[in-house]
């Protein structure tokens, strides 16, 4: 038996796979950007493409230490500390089997159970 929090588990996991596969993509003067479901540049093609990508990634590189010591009082807070550890420690990842169609003259208890 399941508990609401397997359920929850499952919902974030199928959430999860569901936005790693999506992705965005504009073409404007020939030039055409691939975003991801977090707003990434993943891919540019066209005139100047890699140097457009390489650009990009210098840019957020030269960022970072920035964004970093803007939040480092509240990285240093220990409830948000030990909640950070938490969220990014290694998680087993689970990938549910799907789910087989039940014939109701096979199990009755189906109907059972309410909506």
């Amino acid at each position: 038996m399941s508990s609401r929090y397997d359920e929850l588990g499952l919902k974030v996991l199928r959430a999860q796979q569901a936005l790693e596969s999506i992705r965005g993509t504009g073409t404007v003067d020939g030039v055409t950007v691939e975003v991801d479901a977090e707003n990434q540049v993943v891919a540019v093609s066209g005139p100047q493409g890699e140097a457009i990508l390489a650009a990009y990634q210098l840019a957020v590189r030269q960022m970072q230490p920035r964004v970093t010591a803007a939040m480092h009082e509240l990285t240093a807070d220990p409830l948000v500390e030990s909640t950070m550890a938490f969220t990014s420690a290694d998680t087993v990842v689970f990938t549910p089997a799907p789910a087989e169609p039940t014939d109701p003259e096979d199990d009755p208890s189906i109907f059972e159970h309410g909506w």
